[in-house]
């Protein structure tokens, strides 16, 4: 005799949930011990650190560099938005040099797809 299509129904979603229950479970676990095994390491690493006394920061050398050559109607913000991205991409001390705006252009894909969607049927 064959098993009815709710029995084989009711069994398939007992068993995924109980599988995702059980799954749920073990990663709390893993992050309960993940966790004590932190707390364990920072603790023996506190009392060697806390011996060391720690260097005092030196300051950063003020490097003066001349102010950035700016293309007329560029803002003020964006000039010095730029500054700081490049000042924190970059490894060392920078100087920008001129911030001006790109020039308008298309690119030969951007000229086909206009050719493309406006030439006659």
């Amino acid at each position: 005799m064959e098993p009815s299509i709710v029995t084989v129904i009711v069994t398939g979603l007992v068993l995924v949930f109980a599988i995702l229950i059980l799954l749920f479970a073990i990663i709390a676990v893993q992050g309960v011990i993940f966790v004590g095994i932190d707390k364990k390491k920072s603790a023996k690493s506190q009392p060697a650190q806390a011996a060391k006394p720690a260097p005092a920061a030196k300051p950063a050398p003020a490097v003066a560099a001349p102010a950035p050559v700016v293309q007329a109607g560029i803002p003020g913000e964006v000039v010095a938005a730029i500054s700081a991205a490049v000042t924190a991409a970059s490894d060392g001390p920078v100087a920008l040099r001129s911030i001006a705006k790109a020039p308008a252009r298309r690119n030969g894909w951007g000229l086909a797809a206009v050719y493309s969607y406006t030439e006659p049927f």
